[in-house]
């Protein structure tokens, strides 16, 4: 495999892990806030869709890592081939 496109693959992950990394953070917070609006009785509903559609987002920036982590994988077992 040309080096551009190993260079180029190495920073596709990089960005999925970041993204991983941003979406956990997210969800992080979301949680936090979820919890300190039901301490207050307030109505929790729309931070909770908010909550479920960051864990989807994080599902799907997970399986995005994972596809381009196991891509990198097949071209080094090529290479060594």
């Amino acid at each position: 495999m040309k080096p551009a496109l190993v260079l180029d693959r190495m920073i596709e992950v990089l960005e999925a892990e970041r993204r991983v990394a941003e979406c956990n953070a997210l969800i992080e917070h979301q949680r936090q806030l979820i919890e300190q609006l039901g301490n207050e009785g307030c109505d929790i509903t729309s931070a909770q869709i908010v909550f479920d559609s960051l864990l989807v987002s994080l599902y799907l920036h997970l399986q995005d890592r994972q596809r381009l982590s196991a891509l990198n994988g097949k071209a080094e077992v090529r290479e060594a081939g």
